[in-house]
């Protein structure tokens, strides 16, 4: 049996810039940064495509991960006036703490987790 191909729309619902990103962590690198990082940390603006990369030394560096995400959040919010309602992700225990669960509820962000092996799951690929 041959899988049908998937629905060029990527998502039935059209989104504002920076209501839904997306996040994910590429990686290790075959080759460090300059810095020392062999992983990075990507967010994509579901509306715009526009990507944002940080840098990161390991995968287990969760405290910068959630920084960089409430940080970045933080920023959209104040300088573009753009109220994030939803950020997407592969389920991963960096995305999963109960910190950034207690941030999106303060802020109130649904949080969509999506099977980290399905292309179409997560609308945009990121892995």
């Amino acid at each position: 049996m041959v899988q049908k191909p998937f629905s060029s729309n990527r998502d039935k619902r059209h989104y504002d810039t920076f209501e839904l990103l997306h996040f994910d962590i590429c990686g290790p690198m075959e080759e460090n940064s300059l810095g020392g990082s062999k992983y990075l940390l990507l967010i994509v603006d579901e509306a715009s495509g526009c990507m944002k990369g940080f840098c990161l030394r390991a995968k287990s560096e969760s405290e910068d991960c959630i920084k960089t995400i409430k940080t970045y959040i933080m920023k959209v919010q104040t300088q573009f006036g753009k109220k994030v309602k939803f950020v997407r992700h592969d389920g991963a225990h960096e995305f999963a703490t109960n910190s950034l669960k207690a941030f999106y509820e303060d802020e109130g962000i649904e949080q969509q987790t999506t099977h980290a092996a399905s292309r179409q799951a997560g609308q945009v690929f990121l892995g």
